[in-house]
């Protein structure tokens, strides 16, 4: 039994599948949970992959920890999207962090993840969390000038995750952000998704004075080179903490201080798409 994963008719992904745990249609989407022969669980949104047991890791740490480490004190923490529970378990790994939202519009993912992936979603229920199942456009507006961070862990732009990768979208995430805040999104593969890309950027760049995109390479994402872009008024990726990252390394997988400068290396073909400043 093969898993596979169509890229909008140009290539595909097939997982040797041991057999299917889980299959629900909820109010927004089609949830599926396979075990694989090589990398773990495997959950499905729609047919596309979300995440493995075996990598999941990867992703988790470089949405997390590149904003975090770059902000001086991250205390409040919103992530949108993100229902697996894998980016909370990450920021809650930052001293400074008093309270660590999930803002995630399907609450049948999130149940479903405590279930069949508890070491990605094991620290929802830390005293720090505050769990919503919510839409994060009207979560935000209720939450003007409050949030440190705001990360938008979405799926790809098709169904609900469409509207995350448009401006009105990033100007709510500036409001609700407080001075000195920092966003940042999943921005896709640079080799299925171009267009994507580079409208996002460019959206972001009309809302924030600093934009830039980096990299991480995720086995399972669409070519295995992902991207993920970071906004801010008032800082740069540069400009980190560098003995709080060496901190976090002690206890990643993925993450250091080195790969956090080098994931801002970008090829000069990524270059040509995004639009940073």
């Amino acid at each position: 039994m093969w898993f596979y994963e169509n890229y909008d008719e140009k290539a595909s992904l097939g997982l040797k599948v041991k057999r299917k745990l889980h299959e629900e249609q909820s109010k927004f989407q089609k949830i599926e949970v396979y075990e694989t022969e090589f990398f773990g669980n495997l959950l499905t949104l729609d047919g596309l992959v979300m995440l493995s047991t075996k990598d999941e890791f990867v992703y988790h740490e470089m949405i997390t920890h590149l904003p975090l480490c770059t902000h001086p004190k991250p205390e409040r923490v919103l992530v949108v999207g993100g229902g697996d529970g894998g980016a909370i378990r990450e920021i809650l790994r930052h001293d400074t962090v008093k309270e660590a939202v999930l803002c995630e519009i399907d609450e049948r993912v999130t149940r479903v993840c405590e279930e069949y992936f508890p070491s990605t979603a094991g620290k929802l229920g830390d005293p720090r969390v505050k769990c919503h199942f919510d839409d994060g456009f009207a979560f935000m507006q209720r939450h003007e000038n409050y949030f440190d961070v705001i990360i938008t862990d979405s799926s790809d732009p098709v169904g609900p995750g469409v509207a995350l990768f448009k401006e009105d979208y990033y100007r709510l995430v500036k409001k609700a952000l407080r001075p000195g805040g920092i966003m940042v999104s999943q921005s896709e593969s640079p080799w299925f998704y171009e267009e994507t890309m580079g409208s996002m950027t460019a959206a972001m760049g009309q809302v924030f004075k600093n934009v830039q995109t980096y990299i991480a390479m995720i086995p399972l994402y669409p070519s295995g080179f992902w991207t993920i872009s970071f906004a801010s008024d008032d800082h740069r990726l540069e400009k980190f903490d560098a003995a709080r990252s060496a901190k976090i390394a002690a206890n990643s997988k993925y993450y250091n201080p080195d790969i956090h400068r080098g994931a801002l290396a970008l090829p000069n073909f990524v270059r040509a798409i995004v639009k940073n400043k």
